[in-house]
């Protein structure tokens, strides 16, 4: 009889619990780890949506500042220096040259006849 009632036993248990049952310490890895893994996948998010909105840029009706230049071909035997002097700014020559060269992306003094240069006007 002993035989047959530890049989029972067995087999109501295994009807009663399809599933095997979880400790404390099995809820928490089962459950608490994912959802606090989620949770914090959402504050990323939500952190990284705040900067986004906070860094938008402001379309502006108002034109932006910038050098007025005029355009000028370079004749045979110019220089810089010559066509720094020849601009009537009131800036230095040596100021203009500088600007010259920063406005025109110029690597070198070096000219060639029938390039176009932006030169700085007041």
């Amino acid at each position: 009889m002993t035989a047959t009632a530890n049989s029972a036993a067995l087999h109501s248990a295994a009807l009663r619990a399809p599933f095997p049952t979880l400790t404390r310490r099995g809820r928490v890895l089962l459950l608490g780890v994912p959802a606090l893994l989620l949770t914090l996948a959402m504050l990323i998010a939500a952190v990284f949506a705040g900067a986004a909105l906070m860094n938008q840029v402001q379309a502006s009706t108002t034109s932006s500042a910038g050098v007025e230049a005029e355009i000028v071909t370079v004749s045979a035997g110019d220089t810089l220096w010559s066509l720094a002097s020849a601009a009537d700014t009131g800036t230095e020559v040596q100021v203009l040259i500088t600007q010259i060269a920063e406005l025109n992306d110029l690597d070198s003094s070096q000219l060639t006849p029938g390039q176009e240069l932006y030169i700085p006007v007041d």
